[in-house]
């Protein structure tokens, strides 16, 4: 998998259509003459291909979904409120840090993963549940800022 930005091939094309089989969905695509690699015209069928798309806008510039842009945000939000030294004592405050321990941006983190059931922040992009349990946590922390005690 180390060659992959080696092996790939590149193309524009436009979305005409979409439908459902058994084995799956059939995502159908104009590619103008000029812009299709010579290859896909030898590849047999059924050769297999990974692919990666992104949205362009009117001006050929990459699109972030609205839900994208969001997880982005919750992501980044994670990593700001981890160092933050109100946050950790918030985290000691509910017992997700041992009353013993130091609170430290990195105990903030092992215990935001552990938490969350993730193995590092960027996890979020494909957990909607670990999502939402972030988003309960962080409005719990607000609460907590405010002076309400779990």
């Amino acid at each position: 998998m180390s060659d992959i930005r080696t092996a790939a091939i590149n193309f524009e094309a436009v979305k005409v259509s979409m439908s459902q089989t058994k084995d799956g969905v059939i995502l159908r695509l104009a590619v103008h003459p000029n812009e299709c690699p010579p290859s896909l015209h030898t590849d047999w069928v059924g050769s297999r291909y990974m692919v990666a798309m992104v949205r362009l806008n009117d001006e050929d510039q990459p699109m972030i979904s609205e839900q994208q842009a969001e997880t982005n945000k919750l992501i980044a939000s994670a990593g700001l409120l981890c160092r933050n030294d109100e946050f950790q004592k918030f985290m000691q405050d509910v017992g997700l840090i041992a009353d013993d321990v130091v609170p430290s941006e990195e105990k903030a983190v092992d215990a935001l993963r552990s938490h969350l059931g993730i193995r590092s922040r960027s996890d979020l992009n494909n957990n909607s549940e670990a999502r939402e349990a972030f988003k309960v946590m962080r409005d719990e922390f607000t609460k907590w800022k405010k002076g309400y005690k779990p």
